[in-house]
């Protein structure tokens, strides 16, 4: 006998049995499609950035915008690979997992890209540009959350959100006047087009099966994650400390001014309203109900 058969194996969770068979056939064709739709980041050419007269400040500013974009989307990966942790040791079907490994290379892939664009602007730099989103990146990785819902209800969280960073995404493809810029955001709106219709797959399968608690907490859930972390400076600016505000919203403006694929902190609350109030139509047949978020809700009212 060889000696590695009588070591001891590491206790796991019992992966079997193996679903191979596609019993999901729209998440199948969403997997088809990441294949053929697959793209480099180092193919896009960002010498135009490199070679754009812009004053300092501006590329300062640019660099601190896409530097948050790219650690944003760094969260993901980790995000994903619980996911799949899970997705394995639930015995989900096949199509499930491989559409979960998809969405981890993606978002992968949209952090290189938002990177390279820092880095076309300012230069490399391995840490965020902005001190505020040292404290925002640690809750992205705090699994608490998800862990009180069961695997379908986790999911459908995140694909609410991949619709809302879609909204948001739009804006700044509108904004880019640089053709690298533009062509990296027109590729990742690309691949969360696929992650929304994977939300909404979810939707049409698996909520009517909800438990009235993972109906509650989704709703709950979706709301402390919008107020606690991403209006925190990843999709606002509007719960950080007065002075990060201003400083950060000011940046933020520099970048929209010269077309750099930014959104104006004074437009974002209405684009992320726009999103939340459709998200609230989707998932209203569902009798899901996302709580009053009073940034955006409050605000919206007084004008």
């Amino acid at each position: 006998m060889q000696p590695s058969l009588t070591e001891e194996l590491t206790s796991v969770p019992n992966p079997y049995p193996i679903r191979s068979e596609i019993e999901y056939p729209d998440v199948w064709r969403l997997c088809e499609q990441a294949r053929d739709l697959a793209w480099n980041p180092v193919a896009i050419d960002f010498s135009d950035l490199r070679d754009a007269d812009l004053p300092a400040e501006v590329r300062e500013a640019g660099a601190e915008w896409w530097s948050l974009r790219a650690w944003m989307e760094h969260g993901a990966i980790s995000y994903g690979a619980e996911r799949l942790r899970e997705a394995i040791y639930g015995h989900q079907p096949f199509e499930i997992k491989q559409h979960i490994v998809n969405f981890i290379a993606e978002e992968l892939r949209h952090h290189e890209a938002s990177f390279l664009i820092a880095k076309g602007l300012a230069g490399y730099q391995d840490e965020p540009r902005a001190d505020y989103f040292k404290a925002v990146i640690p809750r992205f990785h705090d699994e608490r959350d998800e862990k009180a819902m069961s695997f379908f209800a986790g999911l459908a969280v995140n694909t609410l959100f991949e619709q809302l960073s879609g909204e948001l995404l739009q804006a700044r493809y509108e904004n880019a006047r640089f053709v690298s810029v533009r062509t990296a955001c027109q590729l990742i709106l690309r691949d969360e087009a696929r992650h929304i219709q994977f939300g909404r797959i979810i939707m049409r399968r698996f909520f009517d099966d909800l438990s009235s608690d993972d109906r509650r907490l989704l709703g709950e859930k979706f709301a402390k994650k919008l107020r606690g972390s991403l209006l925190n400076g990843v999709y606002a600016v509007v719960n950080l400390p007065d002075a990060e505000r201003q400083r950060a919203g000011h940046n933020r403006a520099l970048a929209a001014e010269y077309g750099l694929g930014a959104t104006h902190p004074d437009d974002e609350i209405a684009i992320i309203k726009r999103g939340v109030d459709k998200i609230r139509e989707d998932i209203a047949p569902y009798n899901v109900e996302i709580p009053t978020i009073p940034e955006i809700d409050h605000v919206s009212a007084m004008h």
